[in-house]
This record gives structure tokens, sequence and C-alpha cells, in this order.
């Protein structure tokens, strides 16, 4: 199959030349989500995404009914998005209803279908390979690997040299999905920076257990000697005075609230799908890890952490001592049940 590679897709989007309909398939999920995310916010003004977003499955509306929102005039923007996810889950029958339209496709319209599948053989991708729009998101090689992180980090706001790309492959394992959340690290801990090696072994030095990502993590976990080993390490690391406290709170009163958003979304009895209908703004990948984590708490605890977040919060701003707050706080959130 004739292929794009996700890059030149990016590059596309600078320049504004978008094509009207892509395919996306491969096994690199997370980097199908980031280059879906980047779309989505540089295509699609803010004020206007309720009109001309739309993210659609298999099975939830017709071909025929996706076709008719795809010739839909765009409304405040120049154009729509349309993300079709499953593509490989309609029949051949159903496939074949678009290929009119990819003939006679909408300019003012980007189509965007996204398959599980890397094995893609039949008309309508076939014709996906005609019209050279075919994007595979593949394996990349521990070289190709060093660039991905380059470009990834600059798009966080740091620039990391050829060797220090290479050192944290090395650290970190092949895993995009790692890689990208070093980089996110490297992003926080050195914003606007020229990443060396230096930094990669100085963050290293700390384990994984450095940013507030990870804290919000344990605490959604349920993990109270784990998060209380990363906190103390954040007291090292950004202080302890209130406004570095009330940020960790804010992060993580936010994790808190998704999780409520995804067990309300889980109750109406969507399953993942109302999920993210609620979280629609979200790379899947942390979707997913919200659903995870939703297991772990009732509907009941979420709103009683919210209580003890809000407290909290009203104390430091108060003039109580900050660390001691926070460090009750994150057993409280732990430990619902013994407060």
């Amino acid at each position: 199959m004739r292929e794009l590679t996700p890059d030149t897709v990016s590059i596309s989007l600078k320049k504004g030349s978008l094509a009207p309909f892509y395919l996306f398939y491969g096994p690199e999920e997370l980097w199908v989500e980031l280059t879906i995310d980047t779309i989505k916010r540089e295509l699609i003004p803010d004020s206007a995404k309720d009109f001309n977003l739309e993210t659609i499955y298999a099975g939830e509306v017709s071909p025929q009914e996706i076709l008719n929102r795809a010739r839909l005039i765009p409304f405040m923007s120049p154009c729509r998005l349309i993300i079709v996810r499953g593509t490989e889950h309609f029949s051949k029958g159903d496939l074949d209803l678009f290929l009119t339209y990819l003939d006679r496709p909408v300019d003012s319209t980007c189509v965007i279908w996204v398959s599980g599948k890397t094995n893609l053989t039949g008309s309508f991708y076939k014709r996906f390979e005609e019209q050279h729009r075919a994007v595979n998101f593949k394996r990349l090689t521990e070289r190709q690997v060093y660039g991905w992180i380059r470009k990834r980090a600059e798009e966080l706001g740091v620039r990391i040299d050829q060797e220090a790309s290479a050192f944290l492959y090395q650290l970190v394992g092949s895993s995009l999905r790692d890689i990208y959340s070093e980089i996110q690290k490297l992003s926080l801990r050195f914003p606007d920076t020229r990443i060396a090696v230096a930094q990669v072994r100085e963050l290293a030095t700390f384990s994984r257990f450095f940013t507030v990502f990870d804290l919000v993590d344990y605490v959604s976990q349920k993990d109270v000697s784990h998060a209380l080993e990363v906190l103390h390490r954040l007291f090292e690391t950004q202080g302890r005075d209130s406004n570095s406290v009330l940020g960790i709170i804010g992060m993580v009163a936010r994790q808190v609230r998704l999780i409520l958003k995804t067990k309300s979304g889980l109750i109406l009895g969507k399953g993942k799908r109302g999920v993210i209908e609620r979280l629609k703004h979200l790379p899947l990948f942390v979707i997913d890890k919200c659903i995870d984590q939703e297991q772990l708490w009732e509907e009941g605890e979420l709103q009683e952490a919210l209580n003890h977040l809000y407290d909290a919060d009203g104390l430091i701003r108060t003039g109580s001592k900050g660390d001691l707050v926070l460090e009750r706080l994150v057993v409280q959130l732990c430990l619902p049940q013994h407060c």
C-alpha cells in the first residue's frame, strides 16, 4: 500500500493543505491519538468545535448518515473535521458505500477513518492507496525513535539533542507511550531549555516518582505509601511554598473530577462510549487510565474527596502550613475509610 507518514500529515496541517480524507492505521495508537489531537486543536477553532468536530464510532450511525454529516457546510469555521473510529468493524457493504464519497469528497470537510487493523485489503482500502491517503503509524526503528523524540519535545516547548534522545531511549525502552511520558516530565522540569544527557540523567536520579502526574496516579490508585513518597520528592525538588502546594492540589482535584465524570458515563449504561462523550477532548490513553482508576472508587468517596480537596485549599489560603495540610490530605484521599 502506498503510504503517507504521520509527519507528512503534520506538515500539510501547518501549511493549511490537509486532504479531504485520510486513513490512519498501524500499531502505534499513542502516535495516532497525538496526531488527531493536534489536528483537532489546530484545524477547528475552540469556539466552533461544537458545530464542526465530530467523533463517530462504527455501529453508532449508518454509513449514509456519516456521509450526510460529511457534506454539511461548516459553521463559524472554514472547515469541518470528522473522526470515524473502528473502521475495521464496518461490513464490506458498508465500506463500499463510502467509495462514492471518496471519488467526490467535500473539500471543506476532512474525514479521518481510523482502523485498528494493520493488514488492509479490499476496494475501500485500495482507494486510499490510489489517492495516496493511507497513513501508517508503524513501529519505529531505534534511530527513527530519536527523531520522534525530538519532534515531540519541540511540540512541548523544549529541544533535546541526539545524544540525549539516545540516552532517554536506553533508559525507557521502545514504548512510545512511556517515552512520551518522560518527555512530558522533562518539559515540566526544564521548560524552554535545550535538553542534554545531563538533564535526562538528573531526571532519572529521581526514578519514576518525580512529577505531580505520578502523585495523581498513586492517589487515584489509593496507593498511600507511594503517594507519600512522591509527595516528599516533590517537596525536595519544587519546595513547600503555598503556591506549589496549591498547584498540586489543583491537579489532584482535576483528576478526581475526571474519575467522577468517568463513573457517571459508565453508570448511564453507555460503557466506554459514554465516558468518551464526557471526556471527549482528552486522548484515549488518558480516558483508558480514568476507566481503570474508576473501579477503585465509589461515587460517594469521590464526592468526599472533592470536599477534602476544597477544605485543604481553603486552609492553605487562610494561613495553614501547606505541606502538613497536603500530607494529611493525601492520607485522607488514599484511605477514605479511615477518615
